[in-house]
């Protein structure tokens, strides 16, 4: 029969053991299977990487509710597109998808903006709505061969150089 003291001196060894060999557990899923590096280096697209980026104003929905009034921002893309279509070389291409739109200060109620490439250049079809969308009422559309500046975006939100002047 063991003494008390060789028991105690059997169960450290046995806890020695057992804590080496727990470590050696720890360390061992590290040290053989790496951890997997292929996130930060081939990043799975994000839902950020996959949608257009955030403007500071809305952009039209791919749904069929308003956003705008009674507007949804693909129709007000869409009727500004039609308003000014002629105006623009026949190679004309619009985005609709990156309209911007903003709330203008006086009516009618929105300013509506339309990328646009033409010839190899960025344009854009510029607009003013109002109304509903079965009675749309226009107040400006232009096509311009450049996007507008800021500034005179700025202006047309507060109803000022409505007549095109820069």
């Amino acid at each position: 029969m063991r003494s008390p003291l060789a028991k105690l001196g059997a169960a450290g060894a046995l806890a020695l053991i057992l804590l080496g060999g727990a470590a050696g557990c720890a360390a061992t899923p590290d040290a053989s299977t790496p951890v997997p590096t292929s996130t930060p280096t081939n990043p799975a697209p994000s839902p950020s990487a996959t949608e257009p980026a955030p403007s500071p104003s809305p952009e039209p929905a791919e749904t069929s509710s308003a956003e705008f009034g009674e507007f949804t921002g693909a129709e007000l893309a869409q009727i500004c597109i039609d308003a000014t279509l002629s105006a623009f070389p026949a190679d004309v291409s619009f985005a609709p998808e990156t309209t911007r739109v903003e709330r203008r200060e006086v009516p009618p109620e929105w300013l509506v903006l339309v990328p646009a490439q033409t010839a190899g250049l960025e344009a854009q079809a510029q607009c003013t709505i109002g109304g509903s969308p079965p009675a749309p009422e226009l107040g400006m559309s232009s096509a311009s061969l450049e996007p507008l500046p800021e500034e005179q975006v700025q202006n047309l939100i507060r109803g000022e150089n409505e007549g095109g002047d820069r």
